[in-house]
């Protein structure tokens, strides 16, 4: 009897010493975070065969979460919410860039079309009111990046649409927004994009 309690108790240790050893998915729990402010389309646009250093990067370009560890790694996900305009099914085009950290060379991360739904945006994830403002519910892509760039929804549903990919350690993002021009028929106008750690 005694041994069929030592074998039991030995198991159990056994068991307890796996999982403390094993390694745990280290996911941020993020809120969405502005990453390019309400604004008719890019003036100008990243022209890679003469601006695509380090130094040129836009201003507007946003640094990623950095641990605060001391490893230096960055987080691993990230996905994108894309709103604006002020009526549902206006379009735009979007092009996604990263940096990484102190030097190197714009990296093209994706392309893609986006056209906003019957979702209202109600409240901007800032706080602040939105009036008729809709999420996009519809966003192809074109994944330039090292892993495929995911879009939620390629079709319209009427519900947001996201985008997702891995980090791969980039430290800035930079989202281009083009043909949303809000005077030009059914282009978009004002678009802002949101981003969450995921």
């Amino acid at each position: 009897m005694k041994s069929k309690k030592l074998i039991a108790l030995i198991a159990a240790l056994a068991l307890g010493l796996m999982v403390v050893g094993m390694n745990t998915l280290d996911t941020v729990h993020s809120r969405y975070l502005p990453l390019r402010a309400e604004a008719d389309e890019n003036a100008s646009t990243i022209d890679l065969t003469t601006a695509g250093d380090f130094a040129s990067m836009p201003a507007g370009a946003v640094k990623l979460l950095a641990r605060d560890d001391g490893t230096g790694s960055g987080v691993n996900m990230i996905e994108l919410v894309f709103c604006g305009g002020s009526a549902a099914n206006k379009t735009f085009t979007y092009t996604i860039y990263a940096w990484r950290a102190g030097n190197g060379m714009a990296r093209l991360v994706a392309t893609g079309t986006g056209t906003l739904g019957t979702q209202a945006v109600v409240i901007y994830p800032g706080g602040s009111t939105a009036t008729s403002k809709y999420w996009a519910d519809t966003l192809s892509v074109t994944s330039r990046w090292i892993k495929s760039v995911v879009s939620s929804a390629e079709t319209g549903s009427n519900e947001t649409a996201s985008l997702a990919f891995d980090g791969f350690g980039f430290e800035w993002i930079y989202v281009e927004i083009t043909a949303a021009d809000g005077a030009t028929g059914d282009e978009a106008g004002d678009i802002s994009v949101y981003y969450a750690y995921i």
